[in-house]
């Protein structure tokens, strides 16, 4: 993979080291009242569920609330364009999502963009997604699942949260390297999407193993493969995809992110804290349990994570030749 371009580099870098004068917090003081964090998709969600097991002892640790607001709707962007419009004083922090990456090239008049709006803070947990089947589907495998899907050309649909997310993008992927024909259905949310999954309107969704996690376990949904590049410890009798399509590898990651502007030592003293908050042994081990890898690092480590993945995504949708919708 090539390097991410130094333009765009500049750009992220610029953005965690923006010093805007707005408000009068500096880190010695900070913070001073509650911390809202903003959750773009619904309780319940990988990314609703990790930012809930971090905001108590972060909430301790800086001895202030810490405030978990579920702003849901249109795969996202709902609560993305919220927090671009929040204040950038360091009290109103949220969540960003690698489905973000992808947006810019495929979402017409998407109301931000997440190389220039935002702050990057620090990667919350990343990982490979999985793929499963309602058991409406009759496969137990990924070579059985494509054969079926070439018998019912035309009929086969999966789903995804949103148009441009990494849910979207590995169907795709998928689609194109099977050479299956299937249709993707966006929804709105996560409640949606596994309300069609459950009915057997929609037949294979790509997603962060978090979510289907205790629908897998009960036994109503299927996991037939994982976006790996090996196999994946949480899942180690599931076959990843790429062994059947050497090189298929989506990995999605979750992140916390300030509005642009918002003073650097203050960016600093949050990716500091939640850092140390998730590298707890016990919160470390809490994230693990839900089927993720723990993230951590610097706001510039988590800006070069951006620009990388931004770059791979602008060439698979140019490559595959998808338009804006």
């Amino acid at each position: 993979m090539s390097r991410p371009a130094p333009n765009l580099i500049r750009t992220l870098v610029f953005a965690t080291t923006s010093l805007a004068l707005l408000g009068t917090a500096t880190a010695q003081n900070f913070p001073n009242r509650p911390i809202r964090v903003i959750v773009p998709y619904s309780a319940g969600t990988g990314s609703d569920l990790i930012s809930r097991i971090i905001a108590p002892p972060l909430s301790e640790r800086i001895k202030q609330p810490v405030l978990i607001e579920n702003r849901v709707g249109a795969g996202g962007i709902i609560g993305t364009q919220a927090l671009k419009q929040s204040a950038p004083d360091g009290y109103t922090i949220g969540v960003i999502v690698s489905g973000n990456a992808i947006q810019p090239f495929l979402v017409k008049d998407l109301p931000f963009d997440i190389r220039k709006d935002f702050v990057p803070l620090t990667l919350m947990y990343s990982g490979p997604v999985v793929m499963t089947v309602p058991l409406s589907v009759p496969a137990r495998t990924l070579g059985e699942f494509i054969a079926w899907a070439k018998g019912n050309p035309g009929k086969v649909f999966f789903g995804s949260v949103g148009t441009g997310t990494t849910s979207h993008m590995a169907g795709e992927l998928l689609k194109q390297l099977a050479g299956i024909d299937m249709t993707v259905v966006p929804f709105k949310g996560t409640p949606e999407v596994y309300a069609a999954m459950f009915t057997g309107d929609i037949h294979m969704l790509f997603d962060n193993y978090a979510t289907p996690r205790p629908h897998v376990e009960a036994g109503k949904l299927r996991a037939l493969a994982v976006a790996s590049a090996k196999r994946w410890p949480p899942l180690p009798n599931v076959a990843p995809v790429a062994e059947t399509f050497p090189g298929f590898e989506v990995r999605f990651w979750t992140g916390f992110a300030a509005p642009l502007g918002t003073p650097r030592d203050i960016a600093d003293k949050l990716s500091s804290d939640i850092t140390t908050v998730m590298n707890s042994p016990e919160v470390n081990k809490r994230i693990i349990d839900t089927s993720v890898d723990p993230g951590g690092g610097t706001p510039a480590e988590f800006a070069q994570l951006i620009a990388s993945d931004t770059e791979k995504w602008a060439r698979v949708v140019q490559k595959a030749g998808m338009k804006m919708q």
